[in-house]
C-alpha cells in the first residue's frame, strides 16, 4: 500500500471512520493487571527474528495469566494457500477474509473481533488497511497500534518507536506503556 494521499486512500480512510461507528466499543478504561483477554495481530511476512520477538511477548503475557488470541494475516488470495492453524487461539486470515476497503467480511473473523476483549494490539508497522479494518470492528476496550497519522481515529493508544518499522523496539515500548495502565 502506498503512503500517498490519493483519492482512493482518502475515500477508504473516511469509510473506515464511518463504518467504525457502527460496531460500537466497550466503555471502560482497561487496567493491564486486571486485563484477561488480548487479541494480537500481525503480518506473516515479518522476519523470523521479529516473529520470535512477537512470540516471546505473547509468552510473557501468558505467563501473567492472560488469554491471548493471535490473528496472523497472510497475503494470499485463497484459504487453501495458507498453512494450517497449528495451535489453539490462532487464526490465519488472508485477502479472502476482507472486503476491498480492508473491513473483515468473514464471519469467523468478525466473531473473534466482536467478542469483548480488554486489548486489541496490532503489530502492523506499515499501516495496512486490513489491520485498520480489524481495529475498527474490534470491540476491545483499548486498541493499541504503531503511530501513523491515519491511525489516530481507529486506535486509543499509539506507540511511536524511535526507529521506524522496528518491531523489537515497538514491543519493548508496548510492554512498558501497557504496564503503566494499572
Amino acid at each position: 500500500m502506498s503512503n500517498s494521499n490519493s483519492l482512493v486512500s482518502r475515500v477508504i480512510d473516511k469509510l473506515h471512520q464511518h463504518k467504525a461507528k457502527e460496531f460500537g466499543k466497550l466503555r471502560y478504561a482497561p487496567n493491564f493487571e486486571k486485563a484477561k483477554r488480548f487479541v494480537i495481530c500481525w503480518d506473516s511476512q515479518r522476519t523470523p527474528a521479529e516473529t520470535q520477538a512477537i512470540k516471546a511477548y505473547i509468552e510473557s503475557l501468558k505467563a501473567l495469566g492472560k488469554q491471548v488470541i493471535r490473528i496472523i494475516y497472510f497475503n494470499v488470495k485463497t484459504k487453501e494457500e495458507t498453512p494450517l492453524v497449528p495451535e489453539a487461539n490462532t487464526y490465519h486470515v488472508g485477502r479472502w477474509d476482507f472486503d476491498r476497503t480492508g473491513f473483515p467480511k468473514s464471519e469467523d473473523l468478525k466473531n473473534v473481533l466482536q467478542f469483548d476483549t480488554d486489548f486489541f494490539i496490532t503489530i502492523d508497522m506499515e499501516g495496512e488497511w486490513h489491520f485498520l479494518g480489524m481495529a475498527a470492528v474490534s470491540k476491545a476496550a483499548c486498541k493499541v497500534g504503531p503511530y501513523h497519522a491515519k491511525n489516530l481515529k481507529n486506535f486509543d493508544v499509539l506507540i511511536k518507536p524511535a526507529e521506524k518499522h522496528n518491531v523489537n523496539q515497538y514491543l519493548c515500548e508496548l510492554k512498558e506503556h501497557l504496564n503503566k495502565l494499572a
